[in-house]
């Protein structure tokens, strides 16, 4: 008699497919295997070589365009103190 007090029904379970056919949907799917390229990797890995590529070359050019200002600055500073120093100024 106890076992019925502590008994708890087990959940049930829905094995619900909806059913919904979408045309434009499968055609569009048909059209993408259609198109689909087999070399479509290879392709977009070429490409992001050269993104990284281009990438990699900006921040060489910004690196030493920096590096020519800091000497370019140095150069001037010394020079006006030179330039101070003997007079000129």
């Amino acid at each position: 008699m106890g076992l019925f007090y502590f008994h708890t029904p087990k959940n049930n379970k829905f094995d619900y497919k909806p059913r919904y056919y979408d045309p434009r949907k499968e055609r569009l799917e048909q059209i993408k295997k259609q198109n689909e390229n087999p070399d479509r990797k290879l392709i977009e890995e070429r490409i992001r070589g050269q993104f990284k590529l281009r990438a990699s070359k900006r921040k060489v050019i910004s690196a030493s365009l920096v590096r020519f200002l800091l000497i370019l600055g140095i150069l001037v500073i010394l020079t006006y103190v030179v330039f101070y120093m003997f007079g000129f100024i």
